[in-house]
C-alpha cells in the first residue's frame, strides 16, 4: 500500500486515475449495451452480434489516429473532439432505433461511434510517463490501471444490467455515452493534463509519427501475441464449461479476479530484473498456465488455473504498457499507446477467432494449446532481447529513447 500512496501523491496523478477509470467504465458497457439494445430492436443475434463487432473494429483501427492527434494538438482538442463525436454518433444509434429504422443501419451507426471512441488510455498512460519520473512509481501506476480495468469488466456490466432493468433497453446505450462524456470531460479538464499539454514537444508534418524503432514494433507484436493467447483462453474455456456443464461466466470471472490480484500485488512489490526480463518470465508463465488447461480439467482444476492465467496476465500487461512508453519519444506517446489498444484489440479478435474455428473442428484441447502457443513464442521472443543486450546497455538504450528529442536511438 505504500507503493501505491507514493505513486498516486505525485501532482495531480490521484485525479487522472479516478478521471481514467470513469472513461474506462465505457469499454465495460459499451458492448454489452449495444448486444441488448441492437437484439431488442431487430430480434436478431447476428445482426446484434454486427453491430458490436463494427464498434470494435472501428475502435481497432482508429485510435491511433486519435493518438496522433493528441501528440500533435494536445490531450484536451482530442478528448474534447472524440467525445463530441461519439456522443453525435451514439445519438444517431439511439434516434434510429426509437425510429424503428432498418436495422441494419445500426451497423454504420456503431461503426461511427466506434471510430470517435476518445483516446482517454492513451492519453492518461502518457501523462503518467511525463508525470511521474520513478520507473518504479509507473510500473505501480500501470499496474493500478490494470487492476481498474479488470474491474471496469465487473463493475460495467452490472451498470447496464440494472439500466436494462428498471428502463427500456435503448437507455442503457443512453447511459453509456453520458457515463462516457462525463468521464472524457473530467480527465480533460485534469491539471495534469493541461500542464502535460502546455509543455508537449511540437510534432510536425504529415501522417502517422510513431518512432517505429526495432523495439517498438517488437513490443507491439508481443502485445497482440499476448491479447491473441487471452482471447483464445476465453473461447476455449467458454467451449469446456458446455463440456462439464458448468456456467462459462463462472469461468471468466475467476480469470478476472484473478487479474486484480496480480495487478495489485505486482503494483505494490519491487520485482528483480529489467522489464523485459520480467515480462518473459510472466509470459513463459502464463503459457505454462494455458497449456495445463489442454488436456481439459475438471471444473476446480479448471477454476485453480484461471486464476492463475490472469494472475500473471494483469503484471503482463502493466509491463507492456511500460515498455510501451519507454520506447517511445515523449512527442509521439500517445500515439504508441493508442497503437497498444489497437494491438490488444486485433489481437483479442485474432486469437477469439483462430481458435473458435479451432474448437469447432478439433476440441476445446487444442484450441487452449493455440492460445498457449502465442504466449509462449512472445515470452521466448522477449527472452532472446534479454539474451542479446547486456544489462547496462538495456538500461542506457532505455533512458535514451525517453529523453532523446526524437526517440531514434
Amino acid at each position: 500500500m505504500a507503493r501505491y500512496r507514493t505513486a498516486l501523491a505525485h501532482p495531480g496523478i490521484a485525479r487522472v486515475v479516478a478521471a481514467a477509470f470513469v472513461c474506462r467504465m465505457l469499454s465495460g458497457m459499451v458492448s454489452l449495451a449495444l448486444l441488448l439494445v441492437a437484439e431488442d430492436a431487430s430480434g436478431s443475434y447476428a445482426n446484434a452480434g454486427s453491430v458490436s463487432g463494427a464498434y470494435a473494429v472501428a475502435l481497432a483501427f482508429t485510435s491511433p489516429v486519435w493518438g496522433r492527434v493528441a501528440d500533435r494538438h494536445g490531450a484536451r482538442t482530442a478528448l474534447a473532439w472524440s467525445a463530441s463525436l461519439q456522443s453525435l454518433s451514439f445519438g444517431l444509434f439511439v434516434a434510429l432505433v426509437a425510429a424503428s429504422a432498418w436495422p441494419a443501419l445500426l451497423v454504420p451507426a456503431a461503426f461511427l461511434a466506434g471510430a470517435a471512441t476518445p483516446p482517454a488510455a492513451a492519453i492518461s498512460n502518457a501523462v503518467y510517463m511525463a508525470v511521474v519520473a520513478g520507473e518504479e512509481d509507473r510500473k505501480t501506476l500501470f499496474a493500478l490501471c490494470g487492476l481498474l480495468t479488470e474491474s471496469v469488466f465487473v463493475c460495467g456490466p452490472l451498470l447496464v444490467a440494472a439500466t436494462v432493468m428498471v428502463l427500456p433497453a435503448l437507455y442503457a446505450v443512453v447511459v453509456t455515452a453520458a457515463v462516457s462524456a462525463i468521464g472524457v470531460l473530467w480527465l480533460r479538464a485534469a491539471p495534469a493534463v493541461r500542464l502535460v499539454d502546455r509543455e508537449r514537444p511540437p510534432l510536425t508534418g504529415p501522417g502517422m509519427r510513431i518512432d517505429w524503432n526495432r523495439r517498438q514494433v517488437h513490443i507491439q507484436l508481443v502485445v497482440a501475441a499476448a491479447a491473441f493467447a487471452i482471447g483464445g483462453v476465453q473461447v476455449s474455456v467458454t467451449a469446456h464449461a458446455g463440456e462439464l456443464g458448468t456456467h462459462a461466466g463462472l469461468f471468466l470471472a475467476a480469470l478476472a479476479c484473478g487479474g486484480v490480484l496480480g495487478s495489485f500485488l505486482y503494483g505494490g512489490l519491487r520485482l528483480p530484473g529489467s522489464g523485459p526480463a520480467q515480462l518473459s518470465v510472466a509470459l513463459a508463465l502464463y503459457g505454462g498456465c494455458i497449456l495445463a488447461l489442454g488436456p481439459g480439467p475438471g471444473t476446480l482444476l479448471t477454476l485453480a488455473l484461471l486464476v492463475a492465467i490472469g494472475f500473471v496476465n494483469g503484471p503482463a500487461d502493466a509491463i507492456e504498457t511500460v515498455l510501451v512508453g519507454e520506447y517511445a519519444s515523449a512527442a509521439t506517446r500517445a500515439q504508441a499507446f493508442a497503437v497498444l489498444v489497437a494491438s490488444n484489440w486485433v489481437g483479442f479478435a485474432a486469437g477469439s477467432f483462430v481458435t473458435g474455428v479451432v474448437v469447432q473442428h478439433v476440441s476445446p484441447g487444442f484450441g487452449a494449446l493455440t492460445a498457449a502457443a502465442a504466449a509462449l513464442l512472445a515470452s521466448a521472443s522477449m527472452a532472446v532481447t534479454v539474451v542479446r543486450k547486456p544489462p547496462r546497455q538495456r538500461s542506457s538504450t532505455a533512458e535514451k529513447s525517453v529523453d532523446s528529442p526524437t526517440g531514434r536511438t
